[in-house]
């Protein structure tokens, strides 16, 4: 059952990053579980819970670093995930499919292409785990709509600030909640720090 709501899952991501291709937005990567099933408690007989991580990487002309929290916090707390701009004059000669950030001006760049990821998700220079989370559960919502098994499995987006919440109920009324944790790679390491 998990390796299905993997799969499930990475489907609808897939499907994201249809959506949201030619956008300057985090690239969604595919999922990693943290755990497996357990029951919810005080949850209805049946009902199951997923917890799964979902990577993201900076999108093109952008990169992430991690800033730690400071001493007195933990050590495994970020206090925020800084999002700088890089040139991409070599990509826009090569290619021809994007402007440089850096190398244009505001006006160009605003005729002729997507805004920066520090224009939609961003507050000041960091990534704002609120309107993130905002961002996958829409594309997650339309993404649900487009999937063929819509029409025996109902997938419904929840409320969350910091993450996204899904519940999926099959017509058996059996029912699965999923809550996908947006998180980051450290560099040189196969840990992965959840934003938010």
């Amino acid at each position: 059952m998990c390796s299905l709501v993997e799969e499930l899952v990475n489907k609808l991501l897939r499907t994201c990053q249809m959506l949201s291709r030619h956008q300057f937005t985090p690239q969604l990567q595919p999922v990693v579980g943290l755990g497996g099933f357990r029951e919810i408690c005080n949850a209805l007989p049946g009902e199951f819970f997923y917890l799964l991580l979902v990577p993201l990487k900076a999108p093109p002309g952008h990169s992430f670093h991690l800033e730690r929290g400071t001493e007195g916090e933990m050590p495994q707390t970020i206090s925020r995930l800084r999002v700088d701009l890089e040139c991409m004059c070599t990509r826009e000669r090569c290619l021809g499919d994007v402007l440089c950030f850096l190398h244009h001006s505001d006006y160009e760049l605003w005729l002729q292409q997507e805004p920066s990821l520090l224009q939609t998700l961003c507050s000041d220079s960091y990534l704002d785990a609120q309107k993130t989370a905002f961002w996958l559960q829409a594309l997650m919502s339309t993404a649900c709509k487009s999937e063929p098994w819509a029409a025996t499995h109902k997938l419904t987006v929840l409320p969350t600030t910091c993450s996204c919440k899904m519940k999926l109920t099959s017509t058996f009324r059996r029912s699965l909640c999923i809550e996908l944790i947006l998180a980051v790679q450290e560099e040189d390491s196969s840990t992965f720090v959840p934003i938010g």
